[in-house]
Parts: C-alpha cells; sequence; structure tokens
C-alpha cells in the first residue's frame, strides 16, 4: 500500500492547510482524540543498469535519496484525520539524469456525527504517477523522473442518513472532487488538463427487504467540466416495487431511465420497464428475475426497441459469505455488476465485476477493495503492511488498521466506458502472508473510437523470518493491447527485499528488482536492473 505524495504549489497548499484549518476549528469540542505525530528520515542509495533497444550499450547509473517526512493522525468516535508529507531529494552519479526534488502530501479528514447519519468528508492528495502506459508502466522517480506527470486532487462530500434502525432507508450525498495534471518533462502525447466533478444521489427504500411488501427509489446527477473538451453530463433513475403473492415469492415491477451528453456527439437516453417475481432464501438472501423492454437514443441515429431478460441477486448464506450482482442493460448494451467477498481467519476472497462511463480521473477514485491490514506509521510499500492474524487481534503502538487499495494505471481526462473484472486473494497465517490480485480491463476511447485491453496479475508475499527481520517478495505482470496503436507490451516487474530492525527507531532493507518490457515492436523493449540499500530512522 503506497502513500501518495506530489510537490505542493503555493496555491494548493493554501487550499490543504485551509481545509485542514476549518475541520479542526468546525470539530474542536469533540477533539477528546488520540494523536500520534512521527516523523521520519529515509536515506537510500540506488545502483541500476537500463537497457533499450534503440540505444547502443547500457545506462549505468548510481542515485542517492534523502526523504524527511512527517506522518501526523488523529483519532476520536467522530473524527479521523491523517496527514503525510514527504521531501525527496534526489542526488545522481550520472551524466543523463541531474538532480531532482520532490515534496509530496497525502490529507483525509472525516467527521461522523448522530451515530453515523451526518458524515462530512475532505481530501487532498499530489502525487508522480504515469498518464499513458505506453511510456512505461513501472516508471518511477529514481530512474524516470521525467516520464511522470504530477497529478493533484481535492475534493469534498457529504453524507446525510436515516438511523439504521428507522424503517425507511434514506441516504443524500453530496460530492465535489477535482482533478488536474500538469505535462511531464518527457512528453507522453497528452496535455496538461484539469476536470471538476459534480454528483449528488438521493436514495429512498424500504429498510427492511425480508418483508411482503417493498419499494426503491433512487437517482443520480453528475457533471465533469473538462479543460478544452465539452462538459459530460449524466442523469439517471431506478425504480423498483415488491408485492406478495405467498410468503417468499413477490411480484416485482421496476423501471429505470439513463442520460448521457457530452454536448457532442455521445448523447445517449435509455429508458425500460419490466415486471417479474422475487424469491426470498432465508432472512437476507434474494434473487429475481424480470422481462422488460427498453428504448436506447442514440445520437443521430433510429431509435432502438428491445425485450430482454435481467436479474437482480444478493446471496449470504453466511456472515462471512456474501454475492450480490445483476445483469441488465444499458444505452451502450448488455451490462453486468458483480461483488463478492469470503472471509475466515487466514483466508480472504474478493470478486468484483462493473461497467461503467465516466472520465479517467474519476474512475481514478474507483479503487479496488483488497480488504483491511495492519499498518505500522512508517509503511510506505504494500508489503510493509500484513494481514491481521485473527479477528481480535489489538493493534501495537505505532500500527493501525487500514484499507489497502489496488488502483488503475492511466490518468486521462477523456470520456471511457470501461468493463473490468478483479479478483483478489489473501492468506495471512502465522509468519506467511501472501496477495493475489488478478484483473482484466477494456476501455473503450469513445469520443475517439479507440480500445485498449488490459490483463494483470500483482502477487506479494512476505514471511517473518522473526520479531526483527522479514523478507518479502513481488510479482508484477501487465499485458497490454493497445488497438489503435497496433501494439501489444507484456511489462513484468520481479523484485525480493530483505528487511531488519536494528533498534526500536530504525530500520534496514535491502531490495533488488528487474523490470522488462516486451513489446511486438522492437523500440520499444526495454529493461532495467536495480538494487537499493535504505535506511529508516523514525524519531
Amino acid at each position: 500500500m503506497a502513500i501518495t505524495m506530489a510537490q505542493v504549489k503555493p496555491r494548493q497548499f493554501v487550499t490543504c492547510c485551509g481545509l485542514l484549518i476549518t475541520s479542526m476549528v468546525a470539530t474542536w469540542p469533540a477533539m477528546a482524540v488520540e494523536t500520534t505525530i512521527t516523523p521520519q528520515i529515509r536515506a537510500s542509495s540506488y545502483a541500476y543498469q537500463i537497457d533499450q533497444f534503440d540505444t547502443d550499450g547500457t545506462d549505468d547509473g548510481l542515485a542517492l535519496a534523502l526523504s524527511p517526512s512527517i506522518d501526523f493522525s488523529l483519532s476520536s468516535k467522530v473524527l479521523q484525520t491523517r496527514f503525510s508529507w514527504q521531501h525527496e531529494s534526489l542526488f545522481y552519479e550520472d551524466s543523463q539524469r541531474s538532480n531532482r526534488s520532490y515534496d509530496e502530501f497525502s490529507f483525509s479528514n472525516v467527521l461522523s456525527l448522530y451515530q453515523d447519519r451526518l458524515t462530512w468528508g475532505i481530501n487532498a492528495r499530489n502525487s508522480y504517477q504515469v498518464r499513458n502506459t505506453q511510456n512505461g508502466v513501472f516508471s518511477d522517480k529514481i530512474t524516470a523522473g521525467g516520464e511522470l506527470s504530477e497529478a493533484t486532487s481535492y475534493g469534498s462530500f457529504l453524507n446525510l442518513a436515516t438511523a439504521s434502525y428507522s424503517d425507511l432507508n434514506a441516504v443524500l450525498r453530496l460530492e465535489y472532487n477535482h482533478s488536474e495534471s500538469d505535462r511531464p518533462d518527457v512528453d507522453d502525447g497528452l496535455p496538461a488538463f484539469d476536470s471538476d466533478n459534480y454528483r449528488a444521489g438521493l436514495l429512498l427504500a424500504s429498510r427492511d427487504r425480508s418483508k411482503t411488501a417493498f419499494w426503491r427509489l433512487e437517482g443520480a446527477l453528475g457533471k465533469t467540466e473538462r479543460r478544452d473538451i465539452r462538459p459530460y453530463d449524466n442523469r439517471l433513475a431506478q425504480a423498483l416495487i415488491g408485492l406478495p403473492l405467498f410468503s417468499r415469492l413477490s411480484l416485482i415491477g421496476r423501471g429505470s431511465y439513463e442520460y448521457t451528453d457530452n454536448n457532442n456527439f455521445y448523447q445517449n437516453e435509455f429508458a425500460s420497464y419490466g415486471a417479474g417475481i422475487e424469491l426470498k432464501l432465508g432472512r437476507v438472501s434474494w434473487v429475481n428475475v424480470s422481462f422488460n423492454s427498453s428504448t436506447t437514443k442514440r445520437f443521430d441515429e433510429e431509435d432502438e426497441d428491445n425485450t430482454y431478460w435481467a436479474t437482480e441477486f444478493y446471496l449470504a448464506p453466511s456472515r462471512r459469505t456474501s454475492l450480490e450482482g445483476s445483469f441488465d442493460r444499458r444505452y451502450f448494451g448488455r451490462t453486468a455488476n458483480l461483488a463478492g467477498q469470503y472471509n475466515v481467519r487466514a483466508l480472504t476472497m474478493r470478486l468484483s465485476v462493473t461497467d461503467t462511463v465516466q472520465t479517467q480521473t474519476f474512475l481514478d477514485r474507483e479503487l479496488i477493495d483488497l480488504g483491511i491490514f495492519v499498518c505500522p506509521q512508517t509503511a510506505i510499500e504494500f508489503t510493509d503492511c500484513f494481514r491481521p492474524p485473527n479477528a481480535n487481534y489489538i493493534p501495537l503502538p505505532g500500527e493501525s488498521y487500514q484499507q489497502a487499495f489496488d488502483v488503475g494505471l492511466e490518468l486521462d481526462q477523456e470520456l471511457v466506458l470501461r468493463r473490468s473484472a478483479t479478483f483478489a486473494l489473501g492468506y495471512s497465517k502465522r509468519r506467511l502472508s501472501v496477495n493475489l490480485v488478478m484483473n482484466v480491463s477494456d476501455t473503450e476511447y469513445v469520443e475517439r473510437n479507440e480500445e485498449q485491453e488490459g490483463r494483470s496479475i500483482n502477487l506479494n508475499t512476505g514471511w517473518r523470518l522473526s520479531e526483527r527481520s522479514s523478507i518479502n517478495a513481488a510479482l508484477r505482470v501487465y499485458q497490454i493491447d493497445y488497438e489503435f496503436a497496433n501494439r501489444e507490451d507484456d511489462n513484468i516487474l520481479m523484485s525480493v527485499g530483505y528487511d531488519m530492525t536494528l533498534t526500536e527507531h530504525s530500520e534496514m532493507s535491502l531490495s533488488l528488482r528487474r523490470i522488462e518490457r516486451n513489446s511486438n515492436i522492437d523500440r520499444f523493449n526495454g529493461s532495467e536492473n536495480r538494487l537499493w540499500l535504505t535506511y529508516i530512522y523514525n524519531f
């Protein structure tokens, strides 16, 4: 799990600090809290060798990185705040690279009142990342800082909900997010851009679906403003009503409406209605099937009428297991959503299938949930964290529970239709931890009629040799088919590391990694070997 970082511009710094001060003042009376401040300094020395197909010889070099940082966290029953900042200075013994420095931060603040019926959150972060994977999936600041774009985002949300014991389940959510990205020093083919995303959602439903009669109304409005590109608007509404036929069988009626418009050619309107039956399978599980009629209107095309079968289900045979999903239709054709999880003491599994239409800056926040992990305050990489050995585990001083995520690679303001399927497996017992994530995705750039397919495997393992030492290894494979460029790449990263705790305040690690890119176009082939030694001191 990586702590995201980025350069602090004056305007961004003032914005972030203003949000932080405002939240602190607003919640000061409730701040009988636990507070931790963890300063740290990290020093790393790197030796690397880069081999590219279209260059003569190898690119050999040495680098020294000095990284002071500070992590602030504040926790109470109503407030959760975290602010992390890191400065990194890089010094090179390499004629092809010049010294660089980075200032990076991440901030989040969530206030929950009235037993979580009112929740307000603000966030801000900066990071350096790849915007176009054709330039290198595994590019980083050490050897490819000039290929990374500074990406900045900040936003806020407000959530209002009825109490969990109320018969009415009502939720109102208002959300705003701003994203921007600068052009890297090495041209990646994308312009600098920024976008603003506004979204409002409302849910009204009966709380207990297991009762004889039930109903659900849901709606959402969204707007995305984009630099130099027309804005994108979307609206969605859904309705469901269920009336009893027998004790476990109900007659259902359903309808939906969706509208999208990018103020250009991508204008779609979809309406459907139908009826079916729903079968209750126990206290909370259910499955329904319906027959539906739909009408689709697309820009400058004749209306399209369809009839089709659809299904929705929620299965929870135990507290450890759940599976929910739907198979329906939208204006772009068949749509499927699936989310499932299985949790036992040592093993967790998660499955997710989604399709969505949105800009990639917004999709960057739709993260893949990998589960709950225990992370020390000094955690930088995912391998620094471990799955709790049992449900009753109490974090030690300096440790905290963190939600671990995997995120997408690309960053763009264009409108895309993305279909994705992800399977995550986690195993942790005694001293061994294994985490596996497999993903298949299809991304259609609807505004320029291009498509990209990706497949990835991410395997992280760790073995605690003793209380003071551990080893870790990682294997990451990305296969990307850039259909619009007639190009296919196999990207592979392999790494292994040894970590050792020297004293109560200091740690040391030795790491080795190799990356390869094998493309059907020879000039994009390349590889890198890297060895580095890191020393960390926690004040």
